[in-house]
């Protein structure tokens, strides 16, 4: 197979190198494996100290933690103000209350510090704890890690990358940073984006499209589901679950039955979920390949991670 048919919404972005490189990860024989452990490891059932599931999976809350995690690795790297609590909430979209409601919410978890600035004491410099990195890393983490299926091995081993927080701080800072400058890998994907603004609702869609692939496959697991088992999993009540199906009914991107079998399953639901994974394969890869054999404190331009993307994916 010669050529590999991308999601209609990432046309405009074909000829980057990035979507190249993503349509050549989903013409691996392999690639329908790769998905299906990126989805597994993500529903995965694990302690879990905090209920993360409610703290973060949810965009709007997702997306403060992320770019608070920039905003500390660009002030260490003297390329940016300290991070207080009115930097985040001038740099993040939405209620400047809920923001300041989250962040003490994580302070008093311990997964927020808080220290006053030595050159200014009223200001309070807020620290990412490694905890809340990986917490916020473990879609980018289980990407990276469903990526080796299908790719060359990388410098960096996703397990040493997850457990190194001057790293782990960088990678997803640049992540961050790239999409502020261009966003090809989330906005053009509605079913993602519509399940994201969900509590655990990108759980949930990964939980379908694995019943999905392993059906592809001529196996599955029955009744998996069922209200009562993804409320359960995810731990939110049956009603969520009940709203998060029956818009996904409403409009047309899957059905499940009420015995919780994946009943409806459109081409352009699932080509739309492989090519979205593909090119966050593509990404988080060529942002390890940035930050290997640099040092910790090395600065790398927002900019210059789409201008030189060429670069980093030859």
């Amino acid at each position: 197979m010669s050529e590999t048919r991308l999601y209609a919404g990432v046309n405009d972005f074909a000829a980057d190198t990035l979507w190249v490189e993503a349509a050549r990860l989903m013409r691996h024989p392999s690639y329908s494996v790769a998905v299906l452990s990126y989805c597994e490891a993500m529903i995965a059932r694990v302690p879990k100290v905090l209920p993360a599931n409610k703290l973060f999976a949810q965009k709007q809350r997702y997306l403060v933690s992320f770019i608070l995690i920039c905003l500390h690795v660009q002030w260490l790297q003297s390329r940016g103000p300290a991070p207080s609590l009115a930097l985040l909430q001038r740099s993040t979209p939405g209620s400047p209350r809920q923001i300041a409601a989250f962040i003490s919410g994580l302070r008093d978890r311990g997964l927020v510090t808080a220290t006053s600035l030595e050159t200014d004491r009223r200001t309070q410099v807020l620290k990412p704890s490694l905890e809340l990195m990986r917490e916020i890393g473990q879609s980018p983490l289980a990407i990276l890690s469903a990526a080796e299926v299908v790719a060359p091995p990388l410098p960096i081993r996703t397990d040493d990358l997850a457990g190194d927080e001057t790293l782990l701080a960088h990678w997803l800072a640049l992540s961050a940073e790239r999409y502020t400058v261009k966003d090809d890998l989330f906005g053009p994907f509605p079913i993602i984006v519509r399940h994201s603004e969900r509590d655990a609702g990108h759980l949930v869609f990964c939980a379908v499209m694995a019943a999905a692939l392993r059906q592809r496959q001529g196996g599955g697991i029955a009744g998996s589901l069922t209200y009562r088992a993804l409320a359960e999993r995810f731990d939110v009540s049956r009603q969520h679950i009940s709203n998060i199906l029956d818009e996904a009914a409403e409009k047309g991107w899957y059905c499940v039955s009420p015995g919780g079998e994946l009943a409806l399953m459109p081409d352009d639901t699932f080509l739309q979920f492989e090519t979205w994974v593909a090119g966050q394969m593509a990404h988080y890869r060529r942002l390890v390949l940035a930050i290997a054999g640099k040092t910790s404190g090395a600065a790398i331009p927002a900019g210059a991670i789409v201008q030189k993307s060429d670069a980093l994916s030859d």
